[in-house]
This record gives C-alpha cells, sequence and structure tokens, in this order.
C-alpha cells in the first residue's frame, strides 16, 4: 500500500477529518491562532540570528509545513494515553465483575455501570443489546465482545475475552485463574507507565537538545561585533536557516517516533521468519565452499599486492580481508541466531499465554493446533513441525522436549514440559497446573517486554545525539566566516 504524504494534511479538511479521530475539533479560529504562533516563532528566530525578511520567511513556511504532523501526534499522543488508561480499567473491572457474575452478560452490565458516559459506554451498550436481543447468532456473546476488542485493537483485552467466553463454556472455579489474569494486567500497566516516563524523559532531553543547539549556534554572532560582524553574510543567514529547519524537522521526526499506541500489538517488519529458516537450514560446509569462492579473488589481490609493492602493511589488511571473508558465513549465521533467539524470548511468553486460555475448554494437542493462526512469526514453522512430531507421537515427550531446543532457552524448556505433563494425564489437578502455566507466563512476559521497551528506547536515543551533529556543522561555517573576514581585514590593515 502506497504511503500517503503528510502534505495533504495543509489542507483544512484533511487535517480536520484527521484530527476527528482522535476527538478534536480542529476550527477555523484555532488555525488562525496556530499560524499566528508560527509567525511569532519566525519572528524571534529572524531576531535573535539577524535574518534578512526572506530568510525570516522561509523559517515561516517550513513551520507551516511541519504543523499539521506537530498538531497531528499532540493529539494523537493524548488520545492513546486516554485508550491506555480505558483499556486497563476496562480489563480490571471486567474481570472483577466476570468473576462475581461467571457469565459476560452480567459482567457487561455491570461494567457500563461504571463507564456510565462517552463513546465507550455506548459500545458497551451495543455489546449487550447484541447479546440480549440477537436471535439468528450461534455464538453472541462472543461477537458482543469482538465489539468491544475492535474499538481497543489490544491483545490483552482480546485474551481475556477468549479465557471469559471458555471460562463460561467450562464452568467451575475460575477464580485462581483471574487471579493471575489480574496480576498480569497489573504488571503490564505498571511497565506501560514506566515507558510513558521514558518516553517523556527522552523527548524532554530531545529538547533541551535541540533548544541548548539553537542558543549555542547564536553567540558568534554577539561574542564579535565591529569589523568581525558575520551575521550579514548570505552564508552565514542560509546556515543559520540550514540549522532552525533542520531542528524543527528533528523534533517532528522525534515526535512521531514517540508518539504511538500502547495498547496495539506492532506489525512485525523484520522479515523474523524468514531469518528463522536461513537459521534453520543453515548448512555449514555448503556456506564454506561459499565464503572460499568469495574470499579467493581478495587473496589473489593481497598476494599480488605484497608481492608488487614488498610493502607489510598490505600483507597485514589483506589477510585480516581475507579471514573475514572466509569466516563471514559463520559471523551472519551467528548474527542471525541471535537475532532470532532474542525475537522468541520476546514472542514465546504471547503464544504460551495463549495456550493457556485455549486450555480452558482444549486438551493440549488442540489448544496447540487452535494456536498456530494468531501465533508470532518466528514461532509459526516451530509449531507447524511440532504439531507433526505429535501427530505421529502423540503420547511421546520428544516433541515437547526437540521444540526450539537449538536455542538453549530454558523458560521454553520448562514451559514445554508444563505442557507434556498436563497432555500425558500426569500434571494431577489441570486447572491447577494451567494457574502453573499462566503464572510462570506473567513472569516471562515481563521479561520480554522490558526487553522490547529497552529496545524502543534505544533507538530514540540517536535523536539526543543530532542536535549536536547541526551544531558542529554550524559552528564550522561560522568559524571558517570569521577567519575569512579576519584575514580580509588582516590584509586591508597592511
Amino acid at each position: 500500500m502506497k504511503k500517503k504524504s503528510g502534505l495533504r494534511y495543509l489542507r483544512y479538511k484533511n487535517l480536520t477529518n484527521e484530527l476527528a479521530k482522535y476527538g478534536y475539533e480542529y476550527t477555523v479560529k484555532k488555525a488562525f491562532i496556530i499560524y499566528g504562533m508560527i509567525v511569532l516563532m519566525a519572528a524571534i528566530f529572524g531576531i535573535l540570528y539577524k535574518l534578512e525578511l526572506k530568510y525570516i520567511a522561509t523559517i515561516g513556511i517550513i513551520g507551516v509545513l511541519l504543523s499539521p504532523m506537530v498538531i497531528i501526534q499532540i493529539m494523537k499522543g493524548r488520545y492513546h494515553t486516554t485508550m491506555f488508561s480505558l483499556s486497563n480499567s476496562y480489563m480490571e473491572q471486567f474481570l472483577y465483575s466476570f468473576k462475581r457474575n461467571r457469565t459476560v452478560l452480567n459482567a457487561l452490565l455491570e461494567t457500563a455501570t461504571i463507564f456510565d458516559e462517552g463513546i465507550f459506554h455506548d459500545i458497551l451498550e451495543k455489546a449487550i443489546k447484541h447479546i440480549q436481543y440477537t436471535t439468528d447468532s450461534e455464538d453472541p456473546e462472543k461477537e458482543a465482545l469482538d465489539i468491544i476488542g475492535e474499538f481497543f485493537r489490544c491483545e490483552r483485552v482480546d485474551n481475556i475475552h477468549s479465557f471469559a467466553i471458555a471460562a463460561q463454556r467450562r464452568g467451575g472455579d475460575v477464580s485462581g485463574s483471574i487471579a493471575l489474569l489480574t496480576k498480569n494486567r497489573a504488571m503490564w500497566a505498571e511497565r506501560i507507565s514506566n515507558l510513558q516516563k521514558e518516553f517523556s524523559l527522552v523527548k524532554r532531553n530531545i529538547t533541551i537538545a535541540l533548544a541548548a543547539t539553537l542558543l549555542i549556534c547564536i553567540l558568534p554572532l554577539y561574542l564579535l561585533g565591529g569589523n568581525l560582524n558575520i551575521s550579514s553574510m548570505q552564508l552565514c543567514q542560509i546556515s543559520a536557516v540550514v540549522l532552525i529547519g533542520s531542528c524543527m524537522l528533528i523534533y517532528v521526526k522525534a515526535d512521531k517516533k514517540l508518539c504511538r499506541s500502547w495498547i496495539e500489538k506492532e506489525a512485525d517488519s523484520t522479515c523474523i521468519g524468514k531469518k528463522y529458516i536461513q537459521v534453520r537450514d543453515y548448512d555449514e560446509v555448503k556456506e564454506a565452499k561459499v565464503s572460499k569462492k568469495i574470499a579467493m579473488i581478495p587473496a589473489i589481490i593481497l598476494i599480488g599486492g605484497f608481492l608488487y609493492f614488498k610493502n607489510f602493511a598490505i600483507l597485514i589488511v589483506g589477510i585480516v580481508v581475507v579471514l573475514f571473508l572466509l569466516n563471514q558465513h559463520k559471523i551472519g549465521h551467528s548474527l542471525a541466531k541471535k537475532k532470532v533467539s532474542k525475537e522468541i524470548e520476546k514472542q514465546f511468553p504471547n503464544w504460551l499465554m495463549e495456550v493457556a486460555l485455549l486450555l480452558q475448554t482444549d486438551n493440549v494437542q488442540v489448544a496447540v493446533r487452535k494456536s498456530v493462526e494468531n501465533s508470532p512469526e518466528v514461532l509459526s514453522h516451530a509449531l507447524e513441525k511440532l504439531i507433526e512430531e505429535l501427530e505421529e507421537n502423540p503420547n511421546s515427550i520428544e516433541p515437547y522436549h526437540r521444540f526450539l531446543k537449538e536455542y538453549r532457552n530454558p523458560d521454553v524448556q520448562s514451559a514445554m514440559k508444563i505442557l507434556y505433563s498436563l497432555s500425558s494425564g500426569n500434571a494431577g489437578d489441570v486447572t491447577k497446573q494451567v494457574e502453573e502455566l499462566i503464572e510462570r507466563n506473567n513472569s516471562l512476559m515481563d521479561k520480554a517486554e522490558k526487553l522490547s521497551q529497552e529496545d524502543k528506547i534505544a533507538g530514540m536515543k540517536v535523536y539526543i545525539l543530532l542536535p549536536s551533529l547541526l551544531a558542529s556543522f554550524k559552528l564550522m561555517m561560522d568559524m571558517s566566516l570569521l577567519l575569512v573576514v579576519f584575514l580580509k581585514n588582516l590584509n586591508f590593515g597592511m
């Protein structure tokens, strides 16, 4: 699908429609206020950097072009924060109500009394009426919960709904499972709150870095005056516009990265499934032959260069290059395996949670088979192999033991042993064992999501470094101009 340009939001109608999605009414009056602030900002920068009118106008135009994205991101950020808070409160209340009432309808009726106004109340009412008045559906409760799930688009909400449907059909005491799901929700909410604080801190640091850059780059214009005044020079003026425009662009880009949904699952764009197959099908002998072919030409050039120039530096550099090329297949395999291993560590708990919820109504093999449809890409191939092996040897521990064994993850192996115990009927109290599985999964998910959060925060820190590069560019330009002016004055003085 072709990505639409952000410039389309310069049109008032498009911007108004986009902001309406986040519950913000964008009026003509607000538009004039915003554009007035942009003109004021351009004027302030123009005065501080001693810019000519045409350069002040250029800054104003850049501000106008970027302003729609800033407005959208501010409103989107508020919307996502509200949706996180709302989904967290809903899950907490729904689990509590389901524990008391044991039916989806009564749980929703009680939950609707808590959320007694706003759009979400209308969604709850729609779901309740669907259960009460729909007569031509085989599963009105599931369809009603899907209405709520579509509103949030949150995997955890969907998991809780699946659990409620399964528990209602199965019956029995579900208080232990609800307690563990409640704990899972609380741990998730705490992680997201901590991530919001981290993102807020990163955004503050980016803003401070940009402000410091703009402030520092003003100093050469004021510290030296008289014959060494460079503010009126065209290169100085143009570089100031480039600096200010770049700072504005960095802020918008960083804000866009920081503006994210806290509840929606992010699409995987890493092609991790292909990388898993690459690691699985790795043939060291075959890849070593390819590496030898690749290294052959550089080796010939190395020998020829050394014999011709008699230079040991060429020999040393050449040996390093050739050794790297001879072992590039091992290095590539090692890096790919580490990446896949880290992704498994992140995604396995999500899959395990779905299996644990399916175990409320199904046996282990059926639960594993059903889980494949929504399984993470990094696990799908291994799960298909597991299912094939279980069909051949349904009572054997070996399929469970071999599952992702090559990645040597103790958490995965431990969870698979519990699944085998459940499948073989040696687990004693099945309900208690399932609850133990969910509790183990809670700690795994906490660990996995903390890893994911660390990756997100690390990726944002580059935006803190970019302003220093801009400052270096601007200061080098100004120092060069000062040197030119100084040398000219020096020649005139002579």
